[in-house]
């Protein structure tokens, strides 16, 4: 039997009605659904677990929500190993396969094992300050280094495998992987990179210049940001779901992560149908 692990939003699923609907699909096709206490208590209905176990036990995660929700997932996902699978319960959904109308054809095709694997480079971040390692994060999407709440100019120092590159004056900048590549740096002036590459992108968000430019090196290469301001309100922000304040001198050395996160997909879904309909629906 197939065990499902549900990750849901239930903030973005109105009265509960789109997960209720995969739960009753999921048993109807003789899967087994395991969830959290959140589902559980609206419910009743499929396996109680905590999340830590949810993620071991699972065969597959199935999430319902934006992309916010499936990045949040998918480095809990990466690190035992679960493919998982998105519906979009949000605006605009680069991350999951489907929508909400296509729930049927998605739990058939779960159930027989009519899918493919897609793997998905990440990166690792590792937070130094004053020499020493503070945190170590993993990121699907991006990693930015940009000013808080305050709206003023930030001075950071990039190096690429220890050779210096440039100091920028700019509102921040972005270290992001190929999938990473449509989410904020495609807002900022990056290129866009075939999810399927392996290798590091880097967009300065705002630059207060007219030569700064996105740069892509190889997957290889370690990257490194120092804070050059003092007292200024500066962080690091993962995925766009975690947060920490820099300070003067703090270094964040970005690479590729040993993690990878590992994305069901279905034929007929193709990256380019899906950056074509997705791109074009921004501009309504």
């Amino acid at each position: 039997m197939v065990k499902v692990g549900i990750i849901t939003n239930l903030s973005k699923d109105n009265e509960g009605k789109c997960t209720k609907k995969v739960l009753q699909g999921i048993i109807k096709r003789n899967m087994q659904p395991l969830v959290t206490s959140s589902v559980y208590n609206l419910f009743e209905t499929g396996t109680l677990l905590g999340e830590k176990e949810l993620y071991q036990l699972s065969d597959l995660i199935l999430v319902l929500g934006g992309d916010g929700t499936i990045l949040h997932a998918s480095g809990k996902a990466a690190a035992y190993g679960k493919p998982l699978v998105g519906i979009n319960l949000g605006r605009l959904g680069f991350l999951a396969e489907a929508e909400m109308s296509d729930c049927d054809m998605i739990l058939d095709a779960l159930q027989s094992g009519s899918y493919y694997i897609e793997k998905r480079m990440m990166l690792e971040a590792r937070l130094y300050r004053e020499k020493e390692p503070v945190r170590v994060f993993q990121a699907l999407n991006d990693v930015a280094v940009a000013k808080g709440s305050f709206a003023r100019i930030i001075h950071l120092n990039l190096k690429i495998n220890g050779e210096f590159v440039n100091n920028y004056a700019a509102d921040g900048l972005l270290i992001s992987s190929p999938t990473g590549s449509t989410a904020y740096s495609l807002s900022a002036g990056g290129p866009i990179i075939y999810p399927g590459m392996e290798c590091l992108l880097m967009t300065p968000i705002c630059p207060h210049t007219l030569t700064s430019r996105p740069i892509v090196t190889d997957a290889s290469s370690i990257i490194e940001v120092e804070v050059v301001d003092k007292n200024r309100d500066i962080q690091v922000t993962i995925d766009g779901q975690q947060a920490v304040d820099l300070t003067e001198g703090d270094r964040i050395i970005i690479s590729k992560s040993a993690l990878q996160t590992q994305l069901i997909r279905f034929s007929g879904y193709g990256f380019f149908n899906l950056l074509r309909s997705k791109l074009s629906a921004r501009k309504m």
